[in-house]
């Protein structure tokens, strides 16, 4: 069949949209948006004028060639180009997306998997090394829990370090995800449209709970109104809002590997250095299989073996009921 560029990437965006959340969506949309310009300035024509079929192996690997030698910033909105270049992960992780919509091309008879071999850059990420108790009591000094600035960000911060939550999940909790008198929180749809329960402990309980009542008064609002809201448009936090929160953590405590995934790395590994198993959480962090759950264990014995002081879960993670 033949079909434009652009026309399967409209087709791979609508299939896209019936199963993943808005940050996946953007991913798809910059990465690959970035790789048709590319694509664009080799054949000198637009995209509704260039055929799937053309796209070729020899140019997929001259785009990695390109994006080893491109600076880390460039084009960025905010950010000024660095002198440094792109790493490996982040061009792995470019190329993803781009590898995914081949498949797509290719399952449709669109066009061919010009992705299908290509060796990408070795993945340089370092060592996940999760928090530590102190490290968290450090964090914890920079909130004043009696102002609503410190009670929300202290409430985020700990959704994801208390809960395993992704950064997505927290800025779309609801006041009906809230299962208080049940120590619950519903996890509506997340990561591929997949609806999941986890544990709400004392002290996140405790704190929420003040957060809504005191500043949300959230007995009188639509019980599908989003929990937290940005301090100066009364509006939902989104994603910046999160960047923004972490940066200054991040410079006031000096902790310089500290982002929001690696809050939920450290609820992970705790629950599994603490004795949980793999399964539930499997199922606590929403993973579809073990493959992405079972890198926990090797953080887990690692932080045992160096006798590592990791930031310890409430006891009720690991309650026997019966």
């Amino acid at each position: 069949m033949s079909i434009t560029i652009d026309q399967a990437f409209q087709i791979f965006m609508a299939d896209r949209e019936t199963s993943c959340v808005d940050k996946t969506l953007m991913y798809y949309q910059e990465n690959l948006t970035n790789f048709f310009t590319y694509v664009s300035g080799v054949f000198n024509r637009p995209t509704n004028e260039i055929d799937c079929e053309e796209i070729t192996k020899e140019l997929f690997q001259n785009y990695i060639k390109y994006l080893r030698k491109r600076p880390k910033f460039q084009n960025h909105p905010f950010l000024e180009p660095s002198s440094e270049l792109l790493s490996s992960t982040s061009i792995r992780t470019y190329c993803r997306s781009i590898k995914v919509f081949a498949n797509f091309c290719k399952d449709n008879d669109y066009g061919h998997d010009f992705t299908y071999k290509v060796k990408l850059p070795n993945d340089d990420a370092g060592e996940i090394i999760p928090l530590y108790q102190s490290e968290v009591q450090q964090i914890d000094k920079l909130f004043n829990l009696k102002t609503e600035f410190g009670l929300r960000n202290w409430c985020i911060v700990h959704l994801m370090l208390d809960a395993g939550l992704r950064s997505s999940e927290v800025i779309n909790i609801r006041f009906c995800d809230l299962l208080f008198e049940k120590n619950i929180i519903q996890i509506y749809k997340s990561k591929r449209a997949r609806t999941r329960l986890v544990i709400l402990c004392p002290r996140l309980k405790v704190n929420l709970m003040k957060y809504c009542v005191i500043y949300r008064n959230y007995t009188e609002l639509h019980p599908k109104s989003f929990v937290f809201l940005q301090m100066r448009q009364q509006e939902p936090i989104n994603q910046n809002v999160i960047k923004q929160l972490f940066a200054r953590i991040k410079k006031k405590s000096a902790i310089e590997r500290l982002h929001p995934h690696l809050c939920r790395h450290t609820f992970a590994t705790s629950y599994i250095k603490g004795g949980g198993n793999i399964e539930m959480l499997r199922l606590l962090l929403g993973h579809s299989d073990y493959k992405t759950t079972k890198m926990y264990l090797h953080l887990a014995q690692q932080a045992e073996l160096l006798h590592e002081d990791i930031y310890p879960l409430d006891p009720v993670f690991f309650k026997r009921f019966y």
